[in-house]
């Protein structure tokens, strides 16, 4: 098979001289200046750009011009939901314009009963004369490959819904608040997510100094304020306020744009797990590895299986690949990774984004050679970014690319969710925060609104559920026996097929 093609602490905590600020050279006051005046400029950006939109979209002649409708496909039929009042917000609404959103819809709304769901889709339904000239961005989002037909009947789906629908009318009833609002992180998860961000942002003074140490204490701190809080933030499950999912992710960017992150993630990867010229992860560096079948081989692939390749992709995978070079050749070619449409920015909206980019470029990479030697300067400008990308990897390709998920596939979502996930270190406390409860990535995929810190008491009832229906439930010890069979499944996609 061939790749994707194209497409058109109290006492441990860390201690600072009130004075520290200071001890800072008043020579680099201006690039600190120039820092503060570009991100400024790129937030100002934004809000120009996203009120421009707005604005344009309340003058367009709707019977003229369709391509400021938000126009989505669910269950085959087209929906015009630009004037939806969405509970979610507006954010979540707009991943769906010109796709096929039935997963996203079906995965987003276990609580609802399918009978008002309907009722309140059919509202805003497309007249057939109207849709049958209606497509999508890409002509391949057909809504295949699951069966949708009788999915509210299957009773594997039900008690899968049963289970998250219990669990939250209890918590929602002692807590005295919203089901939705119970889903969300609690007061001990933020307590914790704002602990870890201060910790990182309290370390920038140190790294700034150039004390060797934080060179790796600073990029760790920063991994986890970000698994504990950007990844949930952009799956809306964070917070119920639509606002503080949207806009907190832009506090921290250092993974990717939250832009591209929706829809390399929620849109491609949560949709279509590991399913060929659909999931864009499958694809990210293909002349360098080949972790699924789709992937033509190349003679390169041979030494995939060499430490010192792995640890090489790894290690720039996040500041060059998904920062810079997936981000570019999404821009150019309006797909990410040649499987998930992008939809073209409006001019505004484009310097935004470009002027994001070079702010990060700025504060991860550039601004060493201002304070420090050339010697030093290469230094801090390469380790804390290869140390945050090789804690991104580690946790990421454990969960889905090993041998008994990477080519895992059924007909029904919920069951593909399952069987192409795995999970690590259930009972362990170090495995759960170093990798945000990514080690329960099976509820994960089955519940992406739902905060991580729910899952450790809904997996012993999806792993019932899945032993009842004869479903493989994935799961391995830790972070050594995960990263063991990710090594094996790479070697074995090594070898040149017969």
């Amino acid at each position: 098979m061939n790749e994707s093609q194209p497409l058109n602490s109290s006492n441990g905590s860390i201690s600072f001289s009130g004075d520290l600020l200071s001890e800072i050279q008043f020579k680099h006051a201006p690039l600190m200046c120039a820092v503060a005046i570009a991100t400024s400029i790129a937030f100002a950006l934004s809000s120009i750009s996203s009120k421009s939109s707005k604005k344009s979209k309340s003058n367009i002649n709707q019977d003229i011009d369709h391509r400021n409708r938000l126009y989505t496909r669910i269950h085959g039929k087209w929906y015009d939901l630009t004037n939806f009042e969405h509970p979610g917000g507006p954010v979540a609404l707009r991943l769906t314009k010109g796709r096929d959103a039935t997963a996203l819809f079906e995965s987003h709304h276990y609580f609802t009963s399918r009978n008002m769901l309907m009722k309140i889709l059919a509202k805003y339904e497309v007249p057939p004369k109207q849709a049958v000239e209606l497509k999508t961005l890409d002509h391949r989002d057909d809504g295949s490959p699951y069966i949708w037909k009788n999915i509210d009947q299957d009773g594997f789906a039900s008690e899968l819904r049963t289970l998250v629908n219990e669990y939250f009318s209890k918590l929602a009833k002692e807590r005295g608040i919203s089901k939705t609002q119970a889903t969300k992180a609690t007061t001990g998860r933020w307590l914790t997510v704002l602990t870890l961000i201060g910790l990182f942002f309290a370390s920038i003074p140190r790294l700034v100094q150039g004390q060797w140490a934080f060179l790796f204490i600073t990029p760790v701190l920063g991994w986890l304020a970000i698994c504990n809080y950007w990844h949930d933030s952009l799956h809306f499950s964070l917070s119920s306020n639509w606002r503080v999912n949207a806009y907190l992710p832009y506090l921290m960017p250092l993974i990717s744009s939250p832009s591209m992150w929706y829809h390399q993630h929620v849109i491609g990867h949560h949709v279509y797990t590991n399913i060929s010229n659909k999931d864009p992860d499958l694809a990210h560096a293909p002349q360098l590895m080949r972790e699924h079948e789709s992937i033509r081989w190349r003679k390169t692939h041979l030494n995939q299986k060499r430490l010192s390749r792995v640890l090489l992709v790894w290690s720039i995978a996040v500041g060059l690949g998904l920062q810079i070079l997936n981000d570019v050749r999404a821009l150019k070619k309006s797909s990410y990774n040649n499987v998930v449409a992008y939809d073209k920015p409006s001019k505004l909206h484009m310097v935004a984004h470009i002027a994001g980019r070079i702010l990060y470029i700025l504060l991860t990479a550039a601004w060493p050679f201002a304070l420090f030697p050339a010697w030093k300067a290469m230094i801090w400008a390469t380790v804390p970014n290869v140390v945050f990308s090789l804690c991104f990897m580690i946790n990421t390709q454990i969960n889905h690319l090993v041998e008994h998920c990477a080519h895992a596939f059924d007909s029904n979502f919920y069951k593909h969710q399952i069987i192409t996930s795995q999970n690590f270190g259930r009972d362990s406390a170090f495995c759960f925060y170093f990798s945000g409860g990514l080690n329960y990535q099976i509820e994960h995929h089955l519940f992406p609104t739902v905060n991580h810190c729910h899952l450790p008491a809904l997996s012993p009832g999806v792993k019932k559920i899945c032993e009842k229906y004869g479903v493989p439930y994935n799961s391995v010890s830790g972070y050594r026996q995960a990263i063991e069979e990710h090594f094996a499944h790479t070697a074995v996609l090594s070898m040149k097929p017969e």
